[in-house]
């Protein structure tokens, strides 16, 4: 990844902002198609917010995790590969190795983890597969996903994926054809939430035209990882609406309980001390660093002992904001509570925090 090109002033990867823009208003869409959203986040959230709603609800979640990454992912490398390169790749007019390799780029400027190929064969039958190691992945579940997703995109055909764990932080992922149910087909459904342009703007780099702040962010060669210098915590470049389909598949699968699972879950996890409570007091630079991450346009916070009101326009992963709030509030308090939350149809979230006793 040394060799990847960066921008002189900020040391951003240059595919990182050709491939994203920044709107007014909090958000972040694929510069190809800017009704389909993204995010930064922290990668260390994800795997033990899937294990604490394990843990609450006592069911493995993992294979719906990964099945609905699959799909989302599919349609998210669709839309970077030129419909020329496939079909030249479709007709064995162009090998499969250099769009593995162009893939594997795309996935560590993302911070997803440092991939290799271990091996592939592509005859077009179904004695195919790929093999990939990742070292420290973002997230097992998700990346297989991707995995999966991204060789189904270049291949054109369903395939399944199985993963080992070869050291403490890598793993290897397998993909073979397979054809999926059509119960799955039809379930998997991605939703979006409406968002609007307009609001806070953030100040540009002169030299690429990304946000300035990016540069609080340091991309590390050689290991596919995408670190804040304010926080020194791991973050990821990926879609909302991806995570969202995972909620919403776990609510068609165990119930209507499973938002407020989530929540709990997070709850849970920002108590842990993984999250800073200073990062919530300081209200303005919170708005500046929600909408640097496309999570969306800090509108009202109101902090006191025995509250919290929220108000985020173009809010994205409403549910772990909740969380996240709701974790902050009880840190900063010493203080259990109760959460209530709005997402308007528009994409405004109203989340209120209040104090128990």
């Amino acid at each position: 990844m040394s060799d990847i090109e960066s921008c002189p002033e900020c040391n951003v990867p240059t595919q990182f902002t050709a491939n994203h823009v920044w709107l007014a208003g909090g958000i972040i869409v694929q510069s190809n198609d800017r009704s389909h959203r993204m995010v930064i986040m922290e990668s260390d959230n994800l795997d033990p917010l899937f294990a604490g709603i394990e843990e609450i609800i006592g069911v493995p979640i993992e294979r719906i995790v990964i099945e609905t990454k699959r799909r989302a992912t599919q349609e998210y490398i669709n839309r970077l590969i030129p419909p020329e390169v496939k079909e030249l790749i479709l007709k064995k007019e162009l090998s499969v190795e250099p769009m593995i390799d162009a893939l594997n780029v795309t996935s560590m400027i993302m911070g997803y983890g440092m991939t290799t190929l271990v091996a592939y064969r592509y005859e077009q039958d179904d004695d195919d597969f790929v093999t990939e190691r990742i070292e420290e992945p973002y997230s097992v579940p998700l990346w297989c996903g991707d995995f999966a997703g991204s060789t189904e995109a270049v291949t054109d055909k369903d395939n399944t994926v199985t993963y080992a764990r070869v050291s403490e932080n890598a793993i290897e992922v397998t993909t073979r054809p397979s054809e999926h149910p059509a119960e799955l087909k039809e379930r998997l459904q991605l939703t979006e939430h409406a968002f609007s342009e307009g609001g806070i703007e953030l100040e540009r780099c002169s030299t690429c035209g990304g946000p300035a702040a990016l540069a609080s962010f340091e991309w590390r060669p050689g290991r596919g990882v995408i670190i804040s210098r304010d926080t020194g915590r791991r973050v990821v470049m990926l879609g909302p609406h991806y995570q969202q389909a995972i909620f919403d598949e776990l609510e068609r699968e165990l119930g209507e309980t499973i938002p407020r699972v989530i929540i709990e879950a997070q709850r849970r996890f920002v108590k842990t001390g993984f999250y800073r409570i200073k990062e919530l007091q300081d209200q303005e630079s919170f708005r500046r660093m929600l909408a640097l991450r496309g999570l969306g346009d800090l509108q009202e916070i109101t902090l006191s002992k025995g509250g919290l009101e929220v108000v985020i326009r173009n809010a994205a992963l409403h549910l772990m904001m909740a969380g996240l709030l709701q974790g902050y509030f009880e840190t900063a308090t010493r203080s259990e509570s109760e959460v209530d939350w709005e997402m308007r149809a528009d994409g405004t979230l109203e989340l209120n925090v209040t104090a128990k006793g």
